[in-house]
């Protein structure tokens, strides 16, 4: 039974991706971005070990979602387990995106077969290392040289948009506090925290 090492995960999310998409954070990353915008999921370390077939009844459960994204961390370390995943969200009809440091050129060039695999279950692949001197207010991602790779024809309409309409943040609140995920805007995270702050210093 294989088994996914994940650092989080969100129900619902409009940012990580197109539409609304349940988002399997990674857990371990061998690039070590400089700026990297999820520094504690880097460590190659277990967090939630997690069997592919309960989170697939996880997700599968989930009512309104559209699809899948895997971040991280680097979701590419954990492709063995990630293929069964895909195959089984494919059946059931939901899209898959996959975020990677890899870049599309490397991962065709690899000798893995579960790599190629993956691909072959992948809607939209965004590639490339976060690279904190080409930082850009992009949809989807953090950095000029990232490149979003439409690999179905599923989402093609957005296309013309993504390298014309701007990054977008989610704020998540529940029982367990706040998170914020998608492109963080370092003005609007700042004056957040600052408002936080004196909120708690009020009480």
């Amino acid at each position: 039974m294989e088994v996914l090492n994940l650092a989080a995960e969100l129900k619902n999310s409009v940012v990580n991706g197109p539409g609304n998409r349940y988002v399997l954070w990674m857990q371990g990353c061998a690039f070590q971005c400089e700026g990297c915008i999820n520094p504690e999921f880097q460590p190659l370390i277990d967090r939630y070990l997690v069997p592919v077939e309960e989170l697939a009844r996880r997700i599968l459960s989930t009512e309104g979602i559209e699809g899948v994204t895997y971040t991280g961390g680097e979701p590419l370390l954990q492709v063995k387990a990630l293929v069964p995943l895909s195959e089984i969200l494919r059946a059931h009809r939901l899209t898959i995106v996959c975020y990677t440091g890899f870049t599309l050129y490397e991962l065709r060039r690899s000798s893995d077969p579960n790599v190629m695999s993956l691909l072959g279950l992948l809607d939209v692949l965004i590639d490339g290392q976060y690279i904190q001197q080409e930082k850009e207010n992009l949809l989807w991602r953090g950095s000029a040289n990232q490149k979003v790779h439409f690999i179905t024809n599923t989402y093609s309409s957005y296309k013309a948009q993504v390298n014309t309409q701007l990054a977008e943040m989610e704020l998540v609140f529940d029982n367990s506090g706040m998170a914020i995920t998608g492109i963080l805007q370092d003005t609007i995270v700042a004056r957040l925290i600052c408002q936080l702050e004196e909120k708690d210093k009020s009480r």
